[in-house]
């Protein structure tokens, strides 16, 4: 049964004021919840409040705060929320205005679910109250977990935007809570083609119309796919025709078509299809989080790490962090999964990032914003973490399982693993003969040179190759079979007395499949070197842009031959899409009789 509402405004008083504060009306460290019908059908903002947790059914929103801007032609009613400012209390920059029509299609949307309650942050939670926003954030996931559907307004809370309209979501901190917790997650977004069947490669979804001519929404799992790959088909007449998709895309591609830039099979939506994946393994799945994060940004770093708590089954107390304290809480996160019995599954999640001198286990942490992306230092400035990042999982079965271990309150981690001793090789080997199944010398990710050595008691610096695990390529419904530096290995020196750091990694060929094994296992603690250091995350920096024109596990791209890879074949039919909007107004033409 519902609770007795809060507050019951008739909206076009607060459409004359553009301003909405539920702070007058509700009790800090509740739960709230607005009615659809309410909205809907008598035009009244009616936000009810429960002492404990909701047992109606609800929708909940996932958005970005700032999101897409609206073209000359927007003339949507809007208000807004105050916020306070950070660093007085006063009220701050609120963000995006909320479109009353995007709302009313949001609220249209769950009750044609037969869900009449929504939760809208904006609107739910006591915005001017810090005791309410931490209380808030400490039941976030739960929110998202036990929703009877969530809708994500990709383009922000303003206006709607279309498939092939690139959208920030994926690059926010709270959105990948809020795309994997819930059981039900469907994508609202502008469409005038109607209901129809659609289809993502291999993968077959429904768009189902909300809004005559107006609106739609899909399933957010079938949206990740069609974004990897760049485009849908849809039905036309006697045909299937392309339309493109660029909700999710991240940056610009090395190939281009229809005179745009636009990548398909970016690591941000690939990382987002694994965790989503019902395919995928724990660990797979929890590799795939650690690299999400990294990829996405927020106003406040440790909202990096309280963004993606939950996703392990762990609640932390956020009233221990300050809002910078992003490695303060990834140490004490990393702790809290290995004490459940859960793997090292960050390792190697972005391993061509320098490892970060506070942990190194970790990369460097990237610099957050409320807008844009998540940009790491680099030299010569900044540069778009996911441009680093590969598009790859681990597979415990072709090698090693990630390791076990635990991780002390300084972030050191200790861990067995298959290890061999090492040393830097001045000389570049390349006019050597080299085995490749059993190379004696072999380059790191920074084009550095090694050689193996029979003992590490005579060296200067002890120096291990520390194995990792096998990487592949994803692609949804397949995996490339182009993959060949599969095998990932850690090279740590000592800095202390049985102490280790993070220097840099290695990408060895899958032939080093049975080399590698045949190393001898061994326990390290690794950590530092500089566990208390203030890293510099490159605030102020200009953005370089030095995208690799060749992936590890992208040998083939969308190259011409006989046998096109999987990737190749998404190019094509990427290249070939058609804009949203032309292909809507064939479909207006054509249903005139013209």
């Amino acid at each position: 049964m519902a609770a007795p509402p809060i507050c019951k405004l008739p909206l076009e008083g607060i459409l004359t004021t553009k301003c909405f504060d539920i702070t007058q009306y509700a009790i800090p460290c509740r739960y709230r919840l607005l009615s659809c019908a309410a909205f809907v059908k008598n035009k009244e903002l009616e936000i009810l409040e429960f002492t404990d947790f909701p047992t109606v059914k609800y929708t909940a929103v996932s958005y970005v705060w700032k999101g897409n801007i609206p073209n000359a032609n927007f003339h949507d009613q809007t208000f807004n929320v105050p916020v306070p400012d950070e660093k007085d209390g006063s009220p701050g920059n609120p963000g995006d205005p909320i479109g009353v029509d995007v709302l009313n299609q949001v609220c249209v949307a769950s009750m044609a679910r037969g869900v009449h309650y929504l939760w809208l942050d904006r609107l739910c939670i006591m915005q001017m109250n810090d005791e309410d926003k931490k209380w808030q954030i400490r039941q976030m996931h739960a929110i998202y977990l036990h929703c009877e559907i969530c809708i994500v307004v990709p383009g922000g809370i303003q206006c709607l935007v279309r498939l092939d309209e690139e959208t920030q979501w994926i690059h926010r901190g709270w959105t990948l809570q809020e795309a994997v917790a819930p059981s039900n997650v469907l994508i609202l977004f502008s469409w005038r083609f109607g209901s129809c069947k659609a289809y993502a490669g291999d993968a077959e979804g429904d768009i189902d119309e909300i809004t005559a001519a107006t609106s739609a929404v899909a399933s957010l799992s079938f949206i990740v796919d069609s974004s990897t790959i760049g485009s849908i088909g849809v039905n036309f007449g006697d045909h299937r025709e392309l339309v493109r998709v660029k909700l999710l895309s991240s940056h610009p591609s090395d190939q281009v078509y229809n005179r745009e830039d636009h990548r398909i099979m970016s690591p941000n939506v690939g990382a987002l299809a694994r965790i989503m994946s019902k395919d995928l393994n724990d660990d797979e799945r929890h590799h795939s989080i650690w690299q999400s994060a990294l990829m996405r940004t927020s106003s406040r770093p440790v909202d990096m790490v309280f963004s993606i708590m939950g996703l392990f089954g762990i609640t932390l107390d956020t009233s221990r962090f300050e809002k910078e304290d992003r490695a303060k809480a990834t140490i004490e996160l990393a702790r809290e999964v290995m004490a459940k019995g859960g793997r090292a599954t960050w390792l190697a999640a972005a391993f061509r990032i320098q490892p970060s001198r506070q942990i190194s286990t970790f990369p460097l942490f990237p610099r957050t914003s409320v807008s844009g992306k998540s940009y790491v230092k680099v030299e010569g400035g900044v540069q778009e973490i996911s441009l680093l990042m590969e598009n790859e999982y681990p597979i415990a079965q072709a090698l090693v399982p990630m390791p076990k271990g635990c991780m002390d309150e300084k972030g050191y981690l200790t861990f067995s693993s298959k290890a061999i001793p090492i040393r830097p090789r001045s000389m570049d080997p390349q006019r050597m003969s080299l085995d490749p199944r059993n190379p004696a010398y072999f380059q790191d990710v920074n084009d550095s040179w090694w050689e193996t050595q029979e003992d590490s008691v005579r060296m200067e610096k002890k120096t291990f190759a520390v194995l990792i695990g096998y990487f592949v390529g994803y692609y949804p419904g397949g995996t490339p079979a182009t993959d060949s530096k599969n095998v990932r290995a850690a090279i740590i020196e000592e800095h202390a007395q049985d102490r280790f750091h993070v220097r840099t990694y290695l990408a060895l060929s899958k032939e080093t499949k049975a080399w590698v094994k045949t190393w001898q296992e061994q326990t390290f603690i690794v950590g530092g070197p500089l566990p208390d250091d203030i890293e510099d995350a490159g605030q102020g920096l200009p953005v370089v842009n030095n995208p690799r024109i060749q992936r590890l596990n992208d040998t083939q791209g969308a190259s011409c031959s006989i046998t096109p890879s999987l990737k190749g074949i998404a190019y094509r039919r990427a290249r070939w899409a058609s804009p949203q909007l032309q292909f809507e107004d064939r479909h207006l033409y054509v249903a005139r009789g013209n």
